[in-house]
């Protein structure tokens, strides 16, 4: 099987910060590893202290380029960008500007995201939870828009010849999963691994002020990654302003990751195969259904048109 994996991520640096390490290992293993980001991430602010100073209207194009350099670092097959603009972070929904992603019609942008799916034929989607990880708009429109986009992309009723690569046939998702960057299991084995060497742990706070946020439930996938940790670490500082060499990214020394907890985690969405938990690889079940998955639909595009 040609194995096909394909993030979708809300921002540049997202894909730094969420399944980088994941998505390399694939890529050195042979996947083709497909990322696709929804907006500009235009709104961000500059937020490395050493970073030089953004214009406004010059954010855009800062971070085009601080994403060209992470994607080399990870080593993605391709990427797509939606171009959205990016909404911003608001705790009042109410406040998110009018024109941006998380005020986009959910169908508008998913029509765009299915044509992109049908044409990369994944086996394999990674997105956000429906809360979208943390309350910003436009990760939890992410979490909505990519579900819509699969419905639409195995509809053979849905007609996307108006989008890039829509007019390739109907195509199932069948192993969809939303990225866990701190599960419960991580931040207690960093945190415990951290007051063993140390007697200091930057999860103290977290775990002190919300205990219930990290009582579960645990990933339904772990991707050992640990070889490929310095390759996502080299694309978080692809961000020179969103990232902090000095910040908390880089808090937990390599060593202790590699020896506490050498994964990434992953939260299953839908399969259509079983699965045994926790997994060790995201394609877990697919050799023998990626080829009958396609041509089923295959077939029924056929019948549709003719």
């Amino acid at each position: 099987m040609n194995r096909r994996l394909l993030f979708v991520h809300a921002h540049p640096d997202d894909e730094s910060s969420k399944g980088a390490a994941t998505a390399a290992r694939y890529a050195d293993e042979g996947a083709e590893v497909v990322l696709v980001t929804l907006t500009g991430g235009e709104a961000g602010e500059v937020l490395n202290p050493s970073a030089a100073a953004v214009a406004p209207e010059e954010m855009g194009a800062t971070r085009a380029r601080e994403l060209a350099a992470a994607v080399a670092a990870i080593g993605f097959t391709r990427t797509h960008g939606l171009g959205y603009r990016d909404s911003g972070y608001h705790e009042n929904p109410d406040d998110v500007p009018a024109g941006s992603f998380a005020r986009t019609p959910v169908d508008q942008s998913a029509r765009e995201l299915a044509a992109i799916v049908r044409h990369e034929r994944p086996q394999v989607v990674v997105t956000y939870p429906e809360d979208g990880g943390y309350p910003h708009p436009d990760h939890i429109m992410c979490h909505a828009v990519t579900m819509r986009a699969l419905e639409l992309a195995e509809d053979p009723d849905a007609d996307l010849d108006d989008g890039p690569g829509g007019q390739a046939g109907p195509w199932r998702v069948p192993k969809v999963y939303a990225s866990g960057v701190f599960p419960p299991g991580r931040v207690h084995a960093l945190h415990e691994a951290l007051l063993a060497r140390t007697g200091v742990s930057p999860f103290t706070e977290w775990l002190e002020q919300r205990p219930e946020r990290f009582e579960g439930p645990e990933p339904d996938a772990l991707v050992e990654c640990a070889d490929w940790f310095a390759r996502r670490d080299a694309a978080l500082l692809a961000h020179v302003t969103q990232i902090d060499p000095d910040g908390f990214w880089f808090e937990v020394p390599r060593e202790v990751e590699r020896q506490a907890y050498p994964y990434e985690g992953y939260y299953l969405l839908r399969s259509d195969v079983p699965i045994e938990r926790p997994e060790s690889d995201l394609f877990a079940g697919l050799d023998d259904h990626d080829t009958r998955a396609g041509a089923d639909l295959g077939h029924v595009a056929e019948s549709a048109s003719g």
